[in-house]
């Protein structure tokens, strides 16, 4: 009665509710006193009655009162008349009576209470905002307050107005100082996209032409054993059934033999499996091109991070030594709330930076290893790439995020593609941290939670 405030939104309601609780305490009575099974019977009409009711009074309250607790009521009662109903076709045998149906009720009972307790915390959250509502008017109060003092303050302020007009000065030298070094710094992360767009336009290229080449060397045989199938088709469509049919069939069949049809059938089943695998691979380039079509996207979207992580590691292929062994730990992960284009950059840029410190490696091991894993806990997503480069001082390690700081030579490198990545992180929300030891390799761990707000 209390969820649904029928004393005040439908007194009918309320009258009707209370009568049929105080029969069902009188039938309870009845039933511990005397245990009959006529009360038993009455006891499971009265819990589908009250039901019924409670579902109507809720529906009425929600629905022609807009009352919000309502619905989770309804809800919560529509949970509890199923599993009553479930409950008496057990007692009459219309479903198997076993342990799981003996319960039903309570079942039910339970999932009823734990909708309720969603109400109750809806309500709460009323209470909470009527209270924020109620410091915003006092905030406002103390604004009011604010503004008669600075109105009592007027002449006070024009006996320092001069002061203030030099300070103004001031300040418009230093906004147009800032407003040209957020200007260089854009020029600045401009010419770090288009460095890593020119990188990977060069790997990309390569990794198109691998496939390209492999369905074109494949179609002049394919056009030739193709033909052969042709003459056969042709010398059989030839023959002339008025002359010596055995002796045509017979010179076909020795056409078949001199062409070795057999070995026709197999090439062209193998030069189309090689077509089937090249196109399949350039679909592959181009879905992971796609997710690096939106790198100045701006909306936030729920998006599978280990999609994004498969596409980077697609594209950097032709930047990868042949001695680089890439194994994939990638675990079940709910999609994530961020800007895709954002997230990858900060993949290319990473594991980019790994397949670098491979490479620049002075003593090359026979198997070198780049690592990539994403795991889930605690409503968070975590993906680490990791890898056997030559690694990082202490000092370096605490200066990878520092604007233009780089270890790279002059002219290959602005400094700023690990700053991005913070910039990235932090807008997000989210974390990112670095374990690395010289000679041994680095690892970055990216901490995102699934919704940032």
């Amino acid at each position: 009665l209390s969820f649904l405030n029928t004393r005040v939104f439908s007194k009918n309601w309320h009258k009707l509710i209370t009568i049929f609780f105080y029969l069902t305490l009188v039938n309870l009575v009845i039933l511990a006193v005397f245990g009959i099974y006529a009360a038993f019977a009455i006891m499971q009409i009265l819990t589908v009655t009250g039901t019924i009711l409670a579902l109507s009074a809720a529906n009425f309250v929600y629905f022609k009162r807009h009352f919000k607790p309502a619905g989770y009521y309804l809800v919560a009662w529509s949970v509890l008349l199923i599993g009553a109903i479930l409950f008496i076709m057990k007692d009459y045998e219309f479903i198997p009576y076993n342990n799981f149906t003996i319960y039903l009720l309570q079942i039910a009972s339970a999932i009823e209470v734990m909708l309720l307790s969603f109400a109750l915390a809806d309500k709460i959250n009323f209470f909470k905002k009527e209270n924020e509502v109620a410091q915003a008017q006092a905030l406002n109060a103390s604004l009011e307050n604010q503004k008669l003092i600075r109105e009592q303050n007027i002449v006070l302020e024009k006996k320092v107005k001069e002061r203030t007009e030099e300070l103004e000065t001031t300040n418009s030298t230093l906004n147009i100082t800032l407003t040209n070094l957020k200007d260089t710094q854009s020029q600045l992360v401009d010419s770090e996209k288009m460095a890593a767009l020119g990188q990977l336009t060069a790997g990309i290229a390569h990794e198109i032409n691998n496939p390209i080449n492999f369905v074109t060397s494949n179609i002049k045989p394919l056009e030739l054993d193709i033909n052969d199938l042709k003459e056969i088709i042709t010398r059989y469509e030839e023959i002339d059934f008025d002359g010596d049919v055995k002796a045509q069939v017979e010179e076909i069949e020795a056409f078949k033999k001199q062409i070795d049809l057999g070995f026709v059938n197999n090439e062209i089943s193998s030069l189309l499996s090689g077509i089937s695998e090249g196109a399949k691979r350039t679909a592959e380039i181009i879905r992971s091109l796609r997710n690096f079509s939106r790198v100045d996207e701006t909306d936030m979207k729920p998006i599978d991070l280990n999609e994004g992580l498969q596409s980077t590691l697609v594209l950097v292929k032709n930047n990868m030594p042949d001695n680089l062994t890439v194994i994939r730990e990638l675990g079940n992960l709910p999609k994530v709330e961020c800007q895709p284009g954002k997230i990858n950059q900060v993949f290319m840029n990473l594991v980019s930076n790994a397949i670098q410190a491979i490479k620049t490696k002075e003593e090359q091991r026979e198997e070198e290893f780049l690592t990539i894993k994403s795991w889930y806990v605690d409503q968070q997503v975590k993906i680490s790439i990791k890898d056997s480069g030559i690694g990082m001082t202490e000092e370096t390690k605490h200066r990878i995020f520092e604007p233009f700081f780089t270890t790279k030579d002059i002219g290959e490198g602005t400094g700023l593609g690990l700053s991005i990545v913070f910039s990235i992180i932090e807008k997000h929300k989210g974390q990112i941290d670095v374990i690395s030891k010289v000679g041994e390799g680095t690892e970055f761990i990216i901490t995102l939670n699934v919704n940032p707000e």
